[in-house]
């Protein structure tokens, strides 16, 4: 007589869990596709400033396609390279523009590279890049991943983009 007691209160509990998540899930706030691509900005600019090529690579579109037909292959060795590299950078992000549209994006920024050898400042880079980037499906999230990066004249308009 136990047995089916208990199978039921497992089913009960089962439903309750099942309830509470299901709950959880439709009134959970989702972040706006403006905040997940910050988050990816932010992590792109992380891993080149710790030398992480996974970080690196976990921002780039399988089917990325950069400046002079550079591939993703292409970015994985000029990261292998950063890495070996004795250079220390810091990136800073001075502004930037961003226009969505459906599962894309265009992304206008302007961009200082601080670069730095065993204390000693290398150079200041100034950057204007037009990064694009796409939306894809990982498991039941959405995620941004870049799909190119190219350099752009800071007089261009970035609805011209999309």
């Amino acid at each position: 007589m136990a047995g089916p007691s208990w199978n039921r209160v497992f089913r009960i509990a089962f439903l309750v869990v099942l309830g509470a998540v299901a709950g959880w899930w439709v009134v959970h706030p989702r972040p706006s596709d403006e905040d997940l691509i910050a988050e990816l900005v932010a992590k792109a600019e992380h891993g080149v400033e710790t030398k992480s090529v996974d970080e690196i690579m976990s921002c780039v579109s399988r089917d990325y396609s950069g400046q002079g037909e550079m591939s993703r292959e292409d970015v994985w060795r000029s990261a292998q390279q950063w890495v070996r590299s004795p250079v220390q950078a810091d990136v800073v992000i001075q502004d930037y523009q961003l226009a969505l549209k459906d599962a894309e994006a265009v992304g206008q920024f302007q961009v200082d590279v601080r670069l730095q050898e065993e204390g000693g400042l290398v150079q200041t880079l100034n950057l204007f890049l037009t990064v694009g980037f796409e939306r894809q499906r990982r498991g039941l999230r959405k995620v941004w991943l870049v799909k190119s990066v190219r350099g752009f004249d800071p007089d261009e308009l970035i609805e011209e983009m999309l």
